[in-house]
């Protein structure tokens, strides 16, 4: 399954939010499935586009919002959750960088993916305020 998808991995009620990964209940199923590899894939490929991003703040926000805005259409989906990206997210950075990965280079990437998670918290958020506007 790689390094990716240690979110899952170590996140069961993660897996348990997409259908089609509810029938894998052993972590053997769950490496052999190419669809769960597929999809931290994705995770991962989403937070690339929205560090690559950051430099156009305006289409990086977009971006950002719409992925977290998307969110609301899985049903038990908590915003909660997009926090449980951080652990395994530094841990695939630390493990490609190897020893390039300085307390520095850490702190770098720490404030990153605090600063991409907040912006899908966001996403989400204002979806549910348009959805249910008070």
């Amino acid at each position: 399954m790689g390094k990716n998808a240690r979110l899952f991995e170590e996140n069961q009620d993660l897996l348990n939010m997409f259908e089609k990964f509810r029938q894998y209940k052993t972590k053997e199923e769950q490496i052999n499935s190419m669809e769960l590899a597929e999809h931290a894939n994705n995770v991962m490929k989403t937070l690339d586009e929205g560090i690559k991003s950051l430099d156009d703040i305006d289409n990086f926000l977009e971006y950002i919002h719409q992925v977290g805005a998307s969110h609301r259409r899985i049903p038990g989906f908590k915003v909660e959750y997009f926090w449980k990206i951080e652990t395994p997210f530094l841990a695939a950075v630390e493990s490609t960088l190897g020893d390039r990965y300085t307390p520095n280079v850490e702190n770098i990437y720490k404030i990153t993916i605090k600063f991409i998670l907040q912006t899908l918290v966001d996403g989400y958020e204002k979806a549910a305020s348009k959805a249910n506007p008070t």
